[in-house]
């Protein structure tokens, strides 16, 4: 068996059983190689990918990464080193409005200048969540090219400069999207463009036969709009439109009812996308009390299906806004606790490492990141214990060797030595001397002959020392009482007070490393938002409220939700093979139902190739998608299912019946959708017509001879004629001519071919 395959088989197999075959099966498909061309670098990508998230939902996530960096090691690969988080920085550099890549930056930096277990660690873990915004974001970006390939197909017939760009930003999103990279400016300005040309076409589609021309409002005025409209209204046609620069809004007082709503709704729909888009990008903002309320009356206007406009772009401006307040508010911040340490009095070796820290989060900051200040909080209220600690410790110091002193002075002459001794002893000095100055008290108490005095004290000491008892061996300080025990039973005087102080320390640095497990369960909790993280983050949030929080709960609670989200992965797996297995039986069936479809299946199919590498926000797109198209597919299963039955009542004879009824020389029910205002011919070739049949004969054997020379079936064919538009299509087995103003073409193009 090959080496890198025979290792990681080896080091999974007994956290993963028989699962372990099948995963390193899925990963060689995906990397399209054989086990014998498996190299440490391949198997890296997969330890870090499959394996590492099927061991996550297995074993404790700490586990789960000591198996996949015991066999990294064993591969030679440095896997999770500084190496793989530079390249992982050169991979998503380009995402500078991502705060993760922003916090990224300032580790790799600080890195560079000297290896930290934990900082490596914070890497690592960042990597994995920009893997999964990533392929979050490409999947979001698959159906955004559905959604604008539709459209495009959609205006095409327009032409002009618009469609032109638009084809071109097309070409350049697809090209980003083939290798893996989001191309989010491209996208935003072609839906712009498109959903400006869909109006354009929604508002041509209905003209009144009063009103041949639509009126857009533009900046510019057209010479040919004369003297008649104001400056800025003027009457064009929908292909007009679709030539002019700039932008071009549609005016709705202009257009029937129906074409009204029409627009409307795109319009919705378009709103809703950018909207869900603010809300992942600016996330941490949403409660601000500049935002929310904005946020109450855009997503209050939307479910109305009505199009919010200034409220919506009001909401872009207030988070931006917000966005530049907590950052000069966490900058502010990170000033104050930088001034609040420095003033702190610690020796500097013990606050070096929160200026470490500090100085991190301010380049996080600098780089576009959001450090964690509350982590940064919690370690300087750490200090400040420490340091009030440390001052009521000499404070107690002092009392102990005041009372010390005066009842040495009234012991008489015998115990006068100890008390020039305890005298002389510096304050320094008092954390070792007191206890050895003590011990020789009760020495010299017992030889005086003064046993009770001792017994009192020992007694009293012992009692102080059960009651410590129990908080000291909840923090791991049984050692310590049981070594003041054996001072008692030796007739000797624990120092009680240092035992008490470490019994503080302890329980504080019982508190910060329990809070340090809860702020890096959090970065976790946060990447399970929509999924169950919600009731997470508030469990958090309650637990370090406690005086010693507990961490294990909350991490019992998060690998619950793995489970339950590589549940869902397998579920939707499950799902998806059903539903493309379904499709494929009903592809080719042409209605509007398979129209609505199509743009859903690419979706689906990129879901699919990336279900592996989801996170939780992605599953849940994905299965959004996937629901939305199980409803249509089992809406085109019965569509089937009906034609199949009017295809079982038909017999032959009826079959030939109706077929002659299509070939009868008139069928104005088919061509009544047709006749729109400004059509003034309209007819099969082989009716009389008011045009000349000759010309039309030779314009349609034309075609046909174009048509085989490029071994294509043609559509519509379209000659403009001045303001005329002269249209041959094959309808059926006959071809449809019409003559009409060229104002009229694009609706009579949407009805020919919908």
């Amino acid at each position: 068996m090959p080496q890198v395959y025979g290792e990681i088989l080896e080091a999974l197999r007994p956290h993963l059983g028989a699962r372990a075959e099948a995963v390193l099966e899925e990963g060689l498909k995906r990397l399209g190689k054989r086990p014998a061309e498996l190299t440490p670098e391949d198997g890296a990508l997969l330890l870090k990918g499959l394996a590492f998230r099927e061991l996550q939902a297995r074993l404790a996530p700490e586990e789960a990464r000591r198996v996949v960096e015991g066999v990294l090691s064993r591969l030679g690969s440095g896997g999770g080193g500084l190496e793989a988080l530079e390249e992982g920085l050169k991979r998503f550099g380009l995402y500078v409005d991502w705060p993760e890549v922003g916090r990224l930056r300032a580790l790799v930096n600080r890195l560079r200048q000297g290896p930290d277990p934990r900082l490596l660690a914070e890497g690592r873990e960042l990597l994995e969540a920009l893997e999964e915004r990533l392929e979050e974001a490409l999947l979001r970006q698959t159906q955004d090219l559905a959604h604008l390939e539709e459209a495009l197909e959609r205006v095409r017939h327009l032409g002009g400069p618009k469609v032109r760009r638009l084809e071109s930003l097309l070409d350049t999103v697809r090209r980003a999207h083939a290798e893996g990279i989001l191309a989010q400016a491209e996208v935003e300005r072609a839906r712009g463009l498109a959903l400006e040309l869909r109006k354009l076409l929604e508002s041509s589609a209905v003209q009144a036969p009063t009103l041949p021309e639509i009126l857009f409002e533009t900046g510019e005025a057209l010479p040919e709009a004369g003297p008649r409209e104001a400056p800025n209204d003027v009457f064009l046609t929908v292909e007009e439109a679709s030539e002019l620069e700039g932008e071009l809004v549609v005016d709705l007082e202009a257009l029937p009812e129906e074409a009204t709503k029409r627009i409307q709704a795109l319009e919705v729909a378009e709103e809703r996308r950018r909207l869900e888009e603010l809300l992942a990008r600016h996330a941490p903002l949403l409660e601000r009390t500049t935002v929310s309320p904005l946020l109450a009356e855009v997503e209050a206007l939307l479910e109305a299906g009505t199009p919010a406009g200034d409220r919506l772009r009001a909401l872009e401006e207030a988070l931006k806004e917000a966005e530049g307040n907590l950052r000069a508010e966490r900058r502010a911040r990170l000033i104050q606790l930088g001034e609040a340490l420095r003033t702190l009095p610690l020796p500097e070796e013990a606050k070096a490492p929160l200026e470490g820290v500090l100085r991190l989060a301010e380049e996080t900051l600098a780089e576009g990141g959001y450090p964690d200040l509350s982590s940064l909080e919690e370690e300087l209220r750490r200090l400040e214990a420490e340091a009030r600690r440390r001052a009521q410790e000499a404070k107690r110091l002092l009392e102990e060797k005041e009372a010390l002193l005066r009842e040495l002075a009234e012991r008489g002459e015998a115990f006068s030595p100890l008390l020039g001794e305890l005298r002389a002893l510096a304050e320094e000095a008092l954390p070792e001397g007191l206890p050895r100055i003590r011990a020789r008290y009760a020495e010299l108490l017992k030889a005086q002959g003064e046993e009770a005095a001792l017994k009192a004290k020992l007694a009293e000491a012992e009692g102080e020392l059960e009651a410590l008892l129990p908080e000291a061996e909840a923090l791991g300080l049984g050692e310590a009482v049981a070594e003041a025990r054996g001072l008692l039973g030796e007739g000797r005087l624990p120092d009680l007070g240092a035992l008490r102080a470490r019994l503080e320390e302890a329980k504080a640095e019982a508190r910060q490393g329990a809070l340090r497990q809860l702020a890096e369960l959090q970065v976790l909790a946060e990447r399970f938002r929509g999924f169950g993280g919600e009731g997470v983050l508030r469990a958090i949030e309650e637990e370090k409220g406690k005086p010693l929080p507990d961490p294990a709960p909350i991490a019992r609670t998060l690998q619950a939700l793995r489970r339950r989200l590589e549940a869902k992965r397998e579920e939707l797996f499950t799902r998806l093979t059903a539903f493309f297995q379904t499709e494929a039986r009903l592809e080719g069936l042409g209605s509007e139902t398979a129209r609505r479809l199509k743009p859903l299946l690419p979706v689906l199919q990129a879901g699919r190739e990336r279900l592996s590498r989801l996170g939780p926000k992605g599953l849940l797109r994905l299965e959004k998608a996937l629901a939305e198209a199980e409803a249509l597919l089992k809406e085109l299963e019965r569509e089937q299912e009906a034609a199949r039955a009017v295809l079982r009542e038909i017999r032959g004879a009826d079959l030939e019946a109706l077929l002659g009824v299509f070939d009868q020389e008139t069928a104005p029910e088919d061509l009544a959708p047709l006749r729109l205002p400004g059509v003034e011919v309209l007819g099969y070739l082989e009716d009389p017509l008011p045009l000349p049949k000759a010309s039309l004969l030779a314009l349609r054997q034309a075609l046909d001879h174009l048509d085989r020379a490029l071994g294509q079936s043609r559509g519509p064919a379209v000659v403009l004629l001045g303001q005329k538009a002269l249209v041959l299509a094959p309808k059926g087995r006959r071809a449809l001519v019409a003559l009409l103003d060229k104002a009229s073409l694009s609706a009579f193009l949407l009805e020919l071919t919908p």
